[in-house]
């Protein structure tokens, strides 16, 4: 293969180094990493290809062909030291029409950018799907590895975490992960499970297309599919921060403190883009935090006691009003039942009942006699 690459958009119109920058696993991918150590004083070129290339690939759904063209017209026309005698006619329907305009052009360097400007936002609203977080994480990472998962398996991270992508799910990692970094970041679309190893010191970063999490060491599970308009983070085990993507890379509070949500185990947060805002909840199933559901018998015991029991054992609290419920005891064998069967038990013995309010459990009862 040629190594004659002396401008931006030689490297743009090959096919090679764009599945390189794409993908990071082109058939070629030796000798771009031997090239670009061979050619330092390109790096400013390279980089100015990888962010037109990226921006040529915004789009997520598929745009007619006439658009497309209109829209390349229209950045020509904006760009104002466009040649003027590029021809802007007879171009509907073929792409092949102007890139040979591209490739015949003094000015095709002009061109890659109007189309990485003008085209690429076209694109990013023409798809309605704010990538921000992606093109943040992408320029933070250069280059990074984009895994992506045909079949249910385990991803080891450098740094001894572990990650179970969902079928068809895209994980992007970086490949300069080096043990001196001030922070662990991975970019996901599709569903995944992840647990991560502690370390306060080195916050671990999952980016999203619509939200942001920060963990420091824990278990918990994403869904992010940008096309149902929905990301859930449910917790396993530990706490996680939730945060919207506008809110974590957005305005600052004037606190010096982000707007988020912490989630605790056996709780939800789910991000609703219509509504596009973040609402916590509780998992359809909680799960003890040890792994076992083990037996349980009260006999007479006072109701803050049981509570206590059930909020250790799944981690979610219970808010009631102790002083209401202070002569209220219990008699009750609870087995391995589902949590909110347990609840409903509990509740029934005391005349009360139960509602989940941003993700606690808050119980109300005139009390025992």
């Amino acid at each position: 293969m040629s190594s004659e690459f002396n401008s931006m958009e030689d490297l743009v119109f090959s096919r090679s180094f764009r599945n390189w920058v794409l993908s990071g696993e082109s058939p070629e991918r030796t000798f771009w990493d031997h090239w670009i150590e061979r050619n330092p004083d390109k790096a400013e070129m390279v980089k100015n290809a990888r962010a037109a290339i990226y921006a040529l690939h915004l789009h997520t759904t598929a745009v007619p062909a006439d658009e497309i063209d209109e829209e390349i017209r229209k950045a020509l026309i904006r760009l104002k030291d466009a040649p003027r005698y590029l021809p802007l006619e007879g171009l509907e329907g073929r792409r092949e029409g102007w890139r040979g305009v591209f490739r015949s052009s003094g000015s095709r360097v002009l061109v890659v950018l109007a189309l990485a400007i003008g085209a690429g936002g076209f694109f990013y609203y023409r798809a309605h799907a704010d990538r921000r977080a992606l093109h943040i994480f992408l320029n933070s990472h250069n280059p990074v590895h984009i895994q992506t998962v045909e079949a249910a398996g385990e991803i080891n991270l450098p740094d001894g975490s572990l990650v179970r992508p969902g079928k068809g799910s895209k994980l992007y990692l970086p490949t300069d992960w080096r043990p001196d970094q001030t922070s662990r970041e991975v970019f996901l679309q599709g569903e995944a499970r992840f647990d991560i190893r502690r370390n306060p010191a080195t916050p671990f970063y999952v980016y999203t297309d619509q939200v942001v999490i920060k963990v420091l060491g824990t278990s918990f599970d994403v869904s992010t599919f940008p096309a149902d308009g929905r990301t859930v983070v449910g917790v396993l085990a530990g706490k996680v921060s939730v945060y919207r993507e506008e809110d974590f890379f957005g305005q600052e509070t004037g606190r010096n403190e982000l707007t988020g949500v912490v989630v605790m185990p056996n709780q939800e947060v789910v991000y609703d883009k219509k509504e596009d805002r973040l609402h916590k909840t509780l998992r359809a199933v909680p799960e003890p935090l040890g792994g076992v559901d083990s037996p349980v018998v009260f006999e007479r015991t006072p109701i803050r006691q049981v509570f206590n029991h059930l909020q250790e054992e799944f981690g979610i609290p219970i808010q009631f009003d102790e002083e209401a419920l202070d002569s209220c005891l219990v008699t009750a064998v609870l087995g391995v039942e589902p949590y909110y069967m347990k609840l409903d038990q509990i509740c029934k013995a005391i005349g009360g009942a139960y509602e989940v309010i941003d993700g606690n459990i808050v119980v109300s009862a005139v009390g025992c006699r």
